[in-house]
Parts: C-alpha cells; sequence; structure tokens
C-alpha cells in the first residue's frame, strides 16, 4: 500500500515539471520593441514594428550590421496585422517587452478606439510602453530614423522620455493605462507627448548616420498633444508641457529662466516641487485652486547688483519667481480652456473627489463648465542657495 501511494506521489509531482505548454526557444522569436501606427492605404491601418537584432546592441558582439529590422504591413484589425508580420519576419514576433507605440496625427485625428483596444486586450502586450503621436509625416519614419548612442530608435525614445522628464519637464510619462483612464474618466480629457523629426528621415533611415556627429536626422520632442475622448484636437508647445506638468505635480527637476528686464534672466534650479489641487463648485460655475510648492538654486544671474549674501536679494527673487510662474501656468491655463474647452488637467476629477454631490449636476457637461471655471494660482518659492558663489562674475567686475 505504501509503495502504491508513493508512487502515486511521484507521478503526481512528474505534472508539474512538464514545464510551459506554450514555451517558445530564444532561436525561435524576435523582440518587438516598438510600434508604428498609421492610415492604411488599402485597409484602416498600416502598422510597423520594429524588431532588435541583440548582437548589434552589445558592443562586444557588434559588427556594424542594422542594430534592428523594421517591417510595414496593412490590414483592417490590428489583430489581424500582428499575426501576419510573418510575411516578412522569419521567426515568432514577441511584444511583451515592447517599449514604445507611436500614432500618426492622422490616426488621433480619425479616432483610436479600435487598436487601443487590441492593445489592452492582448495578453503579450505590457501596458509599460510610451504612448506617443508624430505631429507630422509618418509614424513609421520614427522607427526608422538611427541614433548614435542606443542604436535602436525605441530603445533611444524611451531613455529620451525619461531623460527629459526628470530633467526638465517634456514628457507627460503616459502609458497605455494613463490614457484608457483619461479617455473613460469624467472629469479629465487624456494628452500624449509629441515628436517630430528634424532633418532627412530618409538619409535618418541609413546606417550612415550612426557615423556622424552631426546627424541627417534626429527625433525631438516637441509637444503635448491634447483629445477630446479619442480625437485629437490640438498642442501646447513644449514650454507649456511644463506648465501643464506643475498642474499635475509632476516636476521632478527643471530649470526656471526669469526675465528681469534688458533682456537679462535670472536661472532657477528646481530640485524640490510639490503641487496642490483643490476644486469646488461656488456661485454655479467650478472653482480651481491650485498651490506650488517648490525650491532651488540660483543656477545663473544676470539680473543686476543684488549680492545674494543679503536676505532682501533672496526675498526679491523668490517673488519674480513666484509671479512668473503664477503669469506662465495661468496663460496656459488661459489657452486651454479657451481654445480647445477640454479639461486636461483633471479639474473635473478633483470636483468629483472632493465635493461629489456639487459635481453630480455637472457631470454630463463638464468640459462646458471648465471653459467658465475660476482658477487661482498661489506660488510659493524658496531658493535655498546660490550655487558655488554668493557674488557672481557680474557683480567681481565691478
Amino acid at each position: 500500500m505504501k509503495k502504491k501511494v508513493l508512487c502515486f506521489l511521484l507521478s503526481l509531482q512528474l505534472l508539474f515539471l512538464t514545464g510551459c505548454w506554450d514555451q517558445r526557444e530564444l532561436a525561435a522569436v524576435s523582440m518587438a520593441i516598438g510600434m508604428a501606427v498609421d492610415v492604411g492605404e488599402n485597409g484602416l491601418y498600416k502598422i510597423t514594428v520594429e524588431a532588435i537584432n541583440p548582437a548589434e546592441l552589445n558592443d562586444q558582439t557588434a559588427s556594424g550590421n542594422a542594430p534592428s529590422v523594421v517591417f510595414t504591413l496593412e490590414g483592417n484589425t490590428m489583430s489581424e496585422i500582428a499575426h501576419k508580420m510573418n510575411i516578412g519576419f522569419s521567426k515568432s514576433l514577441i511584444f511583451s517587452h515592447m517599449k514604445t507605440v507611436i500614432i500618426s496625427k492622422e490616426i488621433a485625428e480619425k479616432g483610436m478606439l479600435q487598436f487601443i483596444d487590441f492593445l489592452e486586450r492582448n495578453r503579450e502586450i505590457r501596458d509599460d510602453f510610451n504612448f506617443i503621436m508624430v505631429d507630422e509625416g509618418k509614424a513609421a519614419d520614427v522607427l526608422k530614423v538611427l541614433y548614435t548612442i542606443q542604436k535602436s530608435s525605441s530603445l533611444k525614445l524611451t531613455r529620451q522620455m525619461s531623460t527629459g522628464s526628470k530633467l526638465w519637464g517634456s514628457d507627460p510619462d503616459i502609458r497605455l493605462t494613463d490614457f484608457v483612464n483619461a479617455l473613460t474618466a469624467t472629469g479629465r480629457e487624456p494628452v500624449m507627448a509629441t515628436v517630430h523629426i528634424s532633418g532627412n528621415p530618409k538619409k535618418g533611415a541609413s546606417m550612415d548616420n550612426l557615423k556622424k556627429s552631426e546627424l541627417d536626422a534626429i527625433v525631438e520632442i516637441d509637444s503635448l498633444a491634447m483629445f477630446r475622448d479619442e480625437k485629437f484636437v490640438g498642442t501646447l508647445p513644449i514650454e507649456q508641457t511644463r506648465d501643464y506638468l506643475w498642474t499635475q505635480n509632476k516636476i521632478k527637476m527643471t530649470i526656471v529662466s526669469v526675465p528681469c528686464g534688458n533682456e537679462n534672466y535670472m536661472a532657477l534650479r528646481i530640485i524640490h516641487s510639490r503641487t496642490k489641487v483643490k476644486g469646488d463648485i461656488q456661485n454655479g460655475k467650478p472653482h480651481i485652486k491650485l498651490s506650488i510648492r517648490a525650491e532651488g538654486y540660483i543656477n545663473g544671474n544676470f539680473c543686476g547688483p543684488y549680492p545674494l549674501n543679503e536676505s532682501s536679494s533672496y526675498l526679491m527673487y523668490e517673488k519674480k519667481v513666484e509671479d512668473y510662474l503664477k503669469e506662465q501656468i495661468g496663460k496656459m491655463i488661459h489657452k486651454v480652456q479657451k481654445e480647445y474647452g477640454v479639461d486636461i488637467f483633471g479639474f473635473g476629477e478633483t470636483v468629483e473627489q472632493q465635493n461629489p454631490k456639487k459635481y453630480k449636476k455637472y457631470k454630463e457637461n463638464w468640459d462646458e463648465a471648465f471653459q467658465q471655471a475660476q482658477i487661482d494660482i498661489e506660488t510659493d518659492i524658496k531658493i535655498r542657495r546660490a550655487g558655488l558663489t554668493s557674488k557672481g562674475a557680474l557683480l567681481r567686475k565691478k
């Protein structure tokens, strides 16, 4: 009896040692790390996929060949195209490590629900990739532009977006989940970063682009795209993208160049920032209050003979920065209210969270209410130090 029980237990263990039913050998697959979506000529979509050549991304094994392979296919559904990609690719594609999805402006204007549905449903595709729009030309061209340091276009864009977000505030850091959550919310509209190709896209796709210090083409972060529901309505320039990020409490670090007359500026490096938002309905219209607290140090100063070993100079500069930020952020919000009428800031969400009963009346027509909203901005800036010297070259020269 004991032998029978032992044999049964051993047989049961073997069931758990059979491996993965859907395993695929590394030699039989290719990693898709980037996807571009354009309007098709013979179908609804034209999809371009970038698959990496791993050997060329390693300095020890690189032999000067192309770092990635790009292939384009048309079809009427994303699922159809993804499964037909082996018309061109020799190996089975894996989408689980995809870093970037780029859409053309034409796709954004047309509407994106169909291919977003595919991206959400596909069990292989994770939601941690960068979601980006190209403002001019084809999305496919962005995937073809090579870059010396990160040879793959998708890997370069991933690092570029992350660095831009941390050091200046040029990327809203939008993933698929962020876009879908804003799309389905009643008090927020979606946004995403946009890029453009500076230079000649055809020359940028050549291997010669990897051998030049001054590139024939380079992909640059351009602006912030705004949407109403699933459709593109307009953009904010890169400077106002940062102003938008102030409202979202997403500024990690940046440089604020404050004018002080006669084409002179004072540069303040922000190292800590925090934004709080309060929302209410008062006298029949939304009332939003933004409180921005930040601190930093002077990173350059040509604003006159105000020595930074005196507290009065610090107070004067702090006031200049506070007024400047308040003005710039206010202009950006007013522009979105009056020109586009879309609440990309999530002010409706804030009102709903803090005053749900009052918000209920405006829920169905929040964008109209947002256009009439009163926005109050409060800024509090603290300058902690003046860099390595309290007297810059301007004062020492005098």
